[in-house]
C-alpha cells in the first residue's frame, strides 16, 4: 500500500484552521491571494496539513468501478465511491481547493484555440539530413507525412515547446488531475512540496522535470490516466513504481517516454502509421503507451532496478522506435487480457 503524508483528523484540522482564520480576523490581520515563491510554498505546507487523505483510487476497492466508469470520479460527483473519511466533512477551509479534472481532448481543444505562433518558430518536426545519407534516407526511409496532417503534427511539438505558466488554469488543472487520479487524493494539492515524489517527480517543483518536453510530459500522463482503456496498465505501472525492489520514479520514466515519442516522430517512423490512421496525436499517444508498457514489462519480468534504468530506457528507445507497429500490436494485445478478466469477473 502506497504510503501518502501522515494526516490529522480532518474534522479536527478544519476546527484548526477556522480558529486560526478567527484570531486572525481579530488582529486586523489580511492574507493576501498571491504570495512570493517563497511565501507560497510555506502557505502549501500549512495548507496541505488541512487536506483529507482518502484511499488511493488505482489501488481502493473502487479501482474496478473506476476503471468502467472513470467520469463519475472524474467530475467529482457527490455519488462518487471516492468519498472521504468523514461522513459529512465539513466545509473547505481558506485556500483549500478542488479543481475539476481534466483529460486529453479537453486539454487538446485548449490548445487548438490558442495562437502557438510564439513557440512555432522554435519547433523541429522533421530530421534533417543532407548529403548522400539524407539522399538515401529520402528513398529508402520513413515515408513523408501527409500534407493535411502537417499542422497538427507541428501543434505536438509547439506543445512541447510551451513550458509549464503557474498563471494559466488549465495547466494547474493538467497537473492536479494527474496526482490526484494517482493518488486518490480529491482536493487540491500544494503547487510546491515534497509530496510530489509521491507520483515520482524529483523536486518540490515538477515543472522543473519538464523543460525536456515541455507540456507535453504533462499532457501525454495525462492521457495514460483517463484513458478508460489504459487504466488498468496506468494502475500496475504505479504498482511497480512502488514496489521496493523494482521502485522508480514513474514520472520521470514518463517523461523520459514522451522524449523517446517526439523523437520517433521527428525521425518519421511514425508517419506510416498517421497516414494510415489520418491522425497525428492518437498514434503519438498510443505509441507513448506502447513504450511504457515495453518498458514495464521488461522491468516486471526481468525483476529491474533504478540501476538498470539507464540501458533500458536506451535500449527501449532504438528496438521502439524501429519496431512501431509491433510494439502497438503487443500493447494492445495486453490491453485485450484486461478485458478478458473484466469480462470473467
Amino acid at each position: 500500500m502506497l504510503e501518502l503524508p501522515q494526516m490529522k483528523n480532518p474534522s479536527s484540522e478544519y476546527d484548526d484552521v477556522a480558529e486560526k482564520n478567527r484570531k486572525n480576523q481579530s488582529h486586523g490581520m489580511v492574507r493576501e491571494d498571491r504570495l512570493s515563491h517563497v511565501e507560497d510554498y510555506a502557505v502549501a505546507q500549512e495548507e496541505w496539513e488541512a487536506v483529507q487523505c482518502i484511499e488511493p483510487i488505482l489501488q481502493s476497492p473502487h479501482k474496478d468501478e473506476f476503471t468502467s466508469s472513470p467520469k463519475k470520479f472524474i467530475e467529482g460527483s457527490s455519488s462518487s465511491p471516492a468519498k472521504s473519511l468523514s461522513s459529512s466533512p465539513p466545509a473547505l477551509p481558506p485556500n483549500v481547493r478542488v479543481t475539476p479534472h481534466t483529460d486529453f481532448d479537453e486539454v487538446w481543444d485548449f490548445f487548438m484555440r490558442q495562437d502557438m505562433r510564439h513557440v512555432m518558430g522554435a519547433i523541429k518536426p522533421t530530421l534533417e539530413r543532407r548529403g548522400v545519407y539524407g539522399f538515401i534516407r529520402s528513398i529508402f526511409g520513413p515515408k513523408k507525412i501527409k500534407p493535411e496532417l502537417i499542422d497538427e503534427r507541428n501543434l505536438l511539438f509547439a506543445i512541447a515547446q510551451c513550458q509549464f505558466d503557474n498563471s494559466e488554469p488549465i495547466h494547474l488543472q493538467i497537473l492536479q488531475t494527474v496526482y490526484k487520479v494517482l493518488t486518490g487524493t480529491k482536493l487540491d494539492c500544494p503547487r510546491y512540496g515534497n509530496h510530489w515524489d509521491v507520483i515520482g517527480f524529483q523536486g518540490v517543483d515538477p515543472a522543473t522535470d519538464l523543460r525536456g518536453v515541455g507540456l507535453l510530459g504533462l499532457v501525454q500522463a495525462l492521457h495514460l490516466l483517463t484513458q478508460e482503456s489504459v487504466l488498468p496498465l496506468a494502475r500496475d505501472i504505479f504498482h511497480l513504481s512502488h514496489d521496493p525492489h523494482s521502485q522508480f520514479p514513474l514520472m520521470v520514466l514518463s517523461i523520459n517516454v514522451t522524449r523517446i515519442s517526439l523523437q520517433t516522430l521527428r525521425e518519421g517512423y511514425l508517419n506510416k502509421e498517421c497516414n494510415c490512421r489520418s491522425n497525428v496525436r492518437h498514434v503519438l499517444n498510443e505509441f507513448y503507451v506502447a513504450v511504457m508498457f515495453h518498458i514495464y514489462y521488461i522491468w516486471k519480468t526481468e525483476c529491474k532496478t533504478i540501476k538498470d534504468s539507464g540501458f533500458l530506457i536506451k535500449d527501449a528507445e532504438a528496438y521502439c522506435k524501429r519496431n512501431v507497429k509491433a510494439v502497438m500490436q503487443k500493447l494492445q494485445s495486453h490491453l485485450r487480457k484486461y478485458s478478458q478478466q473484466e469480462e470473467m469477473l
